[in-house]
């Protein structure tokens, strides 16, 4: 998930928009400032993440009735799912399948690779 959906969604949704709701594996800060769902375009391609890792993208992550329930010290939201649904046609995140594993550290550069 980038980091950019999260902010995205959370200026339009009125409840408590927590990326734990989502329990992504891992989030990405895209550099420049991006906005909307930079993520959408990264289907398709595959990710560097650091020297190690890649990652093929394969497609959106549509989402469920489940990050609107109650988790932990979250209240249920079902304007969570809502939102989804207008603003990017329920996807939050996308799904990877593992090329290459190896480890990755919190501050290692993902980009795109041929």
């Amino acid at each position: 998930m980038a980091h950019a959906t999260h902010t995205e969604l959370g200026t339009v949704v009125s409840g408590q928009f927590e990326i734990q709701r989502f329990r992504p594996n891992i989030v990405v800060e895209p550099v420049g400032g991006a906005q909307g769902f930079p993520e959408q375009a990264w289907i398709g391609q595959t990710l560097a993440i650091g020297d190690e890792v890649r990652l093929r993208i394969t497609g959106p992550c549509g989402r469920c009735v489940m990050t609107a329930l109650a988790q932990g010290d979250l209240p249920q939201d079902p304007g969570i799912l809502r939102t989804a649904v207008q603003q990017n046609q329920g996807h939050v995140g996308v799904y990877a399948a593992v090329v290459r594993d190896g480890t990755m550290r919190r501050s290692d550069r993902v980009r795109p690779v041929a």
